[in-house]
């Protein structure tokens, strides 16, 4: 997570505007839109039985053409632009139906279209000007060509202070961006990216931002190597570096307000991932309980006993709990309301932890069968495992919805009347109340604990209101409610005191028994035999 987030987040002040989530594009029809995600949920289950093979597209890390044209085709990437420009401009509700079934499909190939859609299309779709929309969107939205997002560097991540890559005024105007980007989804495939850089002009900050619209075919531009990643093996992740490309001042998005920008593809994201984790939560459970039924040790069945029969209740009553916040999160959007950070990093961070553990979980009920590859286990374990990380790592969210939430209490507070009553808000300002002051070597609040707190209170106002048929799901949003404000007013989760030389002294021990090997041998050779090369 980013420190000048961090920062702002000390700040006694109101955020932003562009740190809230708003629909920005115009939708479809309600009834329009809704028929077009169930067309497409209809077209992807049997387009799926027939056309995609998830352990191929794995075993030879690419996704196939022709998947990529039909997606296209169906109009998968168009949601969110509108339909002057060639989209289905589908609204968000109806769009997170049509993630879900993909995901549940294959969660490579899901993940593969938050990343074209969020950050991809979307900073394109809304903060570039309509001579660029007209020249662009209708090719992104039919799939005939794709969009990536260059922010990462490999001294940054969404912590914008420490970005490098710099636009400079050219001298016949517009820009001349320079520097190096990684871990870019469809780096070396998209036709068009959004590069977040750091304005060297007068009158800028640390903190000013420029987000450059760049056609990957301009002069300067030279795609890097591709990182080969434990999961998401057929969407390629690459490098992009840039020297001296010329970016017209019409590529300029937002008006220059990188910041907004960048800030808006992450909560983008964030919310996106959440609704794809819905869907491999969906798949999960209902492969788990399929071979429960039928794989019988000493003659009861997996789904009788015990252990198997509460992780599968217990997933199920995370699914529904996450549908309820999900959809609340996009009925809000779709109703033309902004949705603040709070409620989309709980999302995020409740759908990514439970739909990594799902996924372990399956690998562990499947037995030996899990590590069979031909079983799907594996695969939608290493594919789900980088959702902990994608976007801000768990542990960097919670620490910093923690301090927001000391910081900013007010605030945070009048967030969660709006989000899950007044009852349940009381709760919760009451065990912020009465927490503990640090000590014991502890000079920071538990923000882990905070920020658990918060989410499961945005957790359960969600299932009041979306899921009041399901019993089971309120009683496990108040138990784990109850806990987490529990933990706050005891003071559980204090960060434990370590003597500062513990760690070296272990690692002395350590290098005794294993040594420090470092592996040398040479690797694959790239370059051409020097007599091969031009003269």
């Amino acid at each position: 997570m980013s420190t000048l987030v961090e920062q702002d987040a000390a700040r006694p002040v109101a955020p932003p505007p562009s740190w809230g989530l708003a629909r920005r594009t115009v939708t479809a029809d309600p009834e329009v839109s809704s028929r077009r995600a169930g067309d497409q949920i209809a077209w992807l289950r049997d387009y799926g039985s027939r056309r995609i093979n998830s352990l191929l597209i794995d075993e030879r890390r690419c996704i196939p053409p022709h998947i990529a044209q039909d997606f296209g085709v169906a109009g998968l990437f168009g949601p969110l632009i509108e339909e002057e420009y060639a989209g289905t401009a589908l609204r968000f509700r109806d769009m997170f139906r049509v993630f879900e079934q993909l995901m549940a499909i294959d969660t490579g190939l899901g993940t593969w279209m938050t990343t074209s859609l969020f950050p991809g299309t979307r900073s394109l779709s809304v903060w570039t000007t309509t001579e660029f929309k007209q020249e662009w969107l209708p090719l992104l939205a039919t799939g005939r060509t794709l969009a990536a997002y260059a922010q990462t560097e490999p001294g940054a991540g969404s912590d914008f202070s420490q970005i490098s890559t710099t636009a400079r005024p050219a001298p016949s105007g517009g820009w001349l961006l320079s520097g190096d980007k990684h871990w870019i989804g469809n780096g070396t495939w998209a036709g068009v990216s959004t590069v977040i850089a750091r304005p060297q002009a007068q009158h800028t900050t640390r903190s000013s931002l420029l987000a450059l619209a760049v056609p990957t075919a301009s002069q300067g531009v030279l795609p890097g190597e591709e990182h080969l990643s434990f999961g998401q093996r057929g969407m390629v992740q690459s490098r992009m570096r840039f020297t001296d490309v010329t970016v017209p001042d019409r590529y300029v998005l937002a008006d220059g307000d990188g910041r907004r920008v960048a800030m808006d593809s992450m909560c983008a994201s964030r919310l996106a991932l959440s609704a794809f984790a819905l869907g491999a939560l969906k798949r999960i459970t209902q492969l788990s309980l399929r071979f429960a039924r039928s794989r019988t040790t000493s003659g009861m069945t997996l789904k009788d006993r015990a252990v198997a029969r509460g992780w599968l209740a217990d997933t199920v009553a995370r699914t529904d709990i996450l549908e309820a916040l999900v959809y609340d999160l996009a009925d809000r959007l779709d109703a033309g309301q902004t949705v603040g950070l709070e409620p989309i990093i709980a999302a995020k961070v409740l759908g990514s932890e439970w739909a990594v553990e799902a996924a372990d979980r399956l690998m562990q009920l499947l037995g030996g069968r899990g590590y069979d590859e031909a079983n799907m286990a594996a695969r939608m374990y290493r594919d789900l495992r980088v959702y902990r990380i994608f976007e801000g790592p768990t542990e960097a969210l919670c620490d910093f919805l923690g301090r927001r939430t000391l910081r900013q209490t007010g605030q945070v507070t009048t967030m969660l009347r709006d989000h899950s009553g007044a009852d349940l808000t009381q709760r919760f300002e009451t065990a912020l109340a009465n927490r503990p002051a640090p000590g014991g070597g502890a000079p920071d609040a538990p923000h882990a604990a905070v920020a658990t707190a918060l989410m499961w209170t945005l957790a359960a106002g969600a299932v009041r209101r979306h899921a009041p048929d399901l019993p089971h799901a309120q009683h496990v949003a108040e138990v784990q409610l109850q806990r987490a404000l529990d933990a706050v007013h005891t003071g559980d989760g204090l960060p434990t005191t370590v003597p500062d030389d513990l760690l070296e002294q272990a690692m002395d021990r350590y290098e005794r028994d294993i040594g420090d090997v470092v592996q040398a041998l040479p690797g694959v050779r790239t370059e051409p035999d020097p007599l091969l090369r031009r003269p």
